[in-house]
């Protein structure tokens, strides 16, 4: 059920776009691979918005946590843009303020920013495990039916970094 959903979102998100066969655009981008970089960008960014939150609580247990994966995804996103910019794509905001799975929206932001001590950690871990699930289930539709090797390579990268960084997070709070 999970998978049908995922296609949907996918052919939803291309916007009008062809049905994916499969077969690259003129510019090497199918429409799976526009999907899975216009969810990537916005996934990415609003789970950095929520790492950050760390950097103001000295005695969150999720500080170590955030410092190890805000690189990866800083690296995730410079990588993703580099792609669109080498394409000739530009940066899509179509998901902007829409609260879809794997997006940290402004008002669980402003939750998060406002609780504290053991709160605070648990809601962010709450935050964080979704955002991380749901971005292997993107990656994991990039692998399946993309056609873009460097973007397949980094949803190949998403899929095992998130399984990491789920198994961090299980560990973080005990």
């Amino acid at each position: 059920m999970r998978a049908l959903l995922l296609a949907a979102v996918l052919v939803v998100t291309a916007c009008g776009s062809p049905v994916d066969t499969g077969v690259a655009a003129p510019d090497g981008l199918s429409p799976t691979d526009l999907a899975f970089a216009d969810l990537v960008i916005p996934q990415n960014e609003s789970a950095l918005a929520a790492l950050a939150l760390t950097a103001h609580r000295p005695g969150s247990a999720l500080r170590p946590v955030a410092a190890r994966v805000e690189t990866r995804y800083r690296d995730e996103l410079a990588q993703v843009r580099e792609v669109l910019a080498r394409t000739g794509r530009a940066e899509s905001d179509q998901h902007e303020g829409h609260d879809m799975p794997g997006m940290i929206t402004a008002a669980e932001l402003a939750a998060v920013g406002h609780a504290h001590g053991a709160d605070f950690d648990l809601q962010l871990k709450v935050l964080l495990r979704n955002q991380f699930e749901e971005a292997r289930t993107v990656a994991r539709a990039e692998l399946a039916s993309g056609t873009s090797e460097p973007l397949r390579e980094l949803g190949a990268r998403i899929d095992s970094t998130r399984a990491e960084f789920l198994e961090l997070l299980g560990g973080s709070l005990q």
